[in-house]
């Protein structure tokens, strides 16, 4: 019985750190929106909010990776605070914000959806998906 315990410790050690790791689970050549959608509760009392998004880069480059940042809808209910955001060489993520006007929005404005087009012939499209709800 004890000989077995002796296996089986160090076997669930191993188990627990590797899970517990620190390691990003995306792709090297991934360039995008950290979380693919989000829920937002609004006040309407408010002249404006603010909501952080997180781009993120599987890898780090030895370059500025320059991004564009675009929405589905045309409204002036929100705004991009930084449309090309840029991810700077040797890091892995930028913030950037967007901005709402809560006393601006309509009944019709129930969800944004924001894309991040990095630049590079071979980048790939990621897209974020806002839902907005009144307090």
């Amino acid at each position: 019985m004890k000989t077995s315990t002796h296996f089986a410790l160090p076997f669930f050690y191993l188990l627990l750190t590797s899970s517990c790791s620190n390691q990003d689970y995306y792709p090297a050549e991934y360039v995008g929106f950290e979380q693919t959608s989000l829920e937002h509760f609004f006040d309407t009392k408010n002249e404006e909010e603010t909501i952080t998004l997180k781009i993120i880069a599987g890898e780090k480059q030895h370059t500025d990776r320059r991004l564009t940042i675009r929405s589905s809808a045309n409204s002036n209910a929100f705004r991009i605070q930084e449309i090309h955001p840029v991810i700077p060489k040797g890091k892995k993520s930028v913030k950037t914000n967007l901005i709402l006007f809560p006393k601006k929005m309509n009944g019709t404005l129930r969800a944004l959806r924001l894309v991040c087009i990095p630049e590079g012939k071979d980048a790939k499209v990621s897209e974020i998906s806002i839902r907005l709800q009144k307090k």
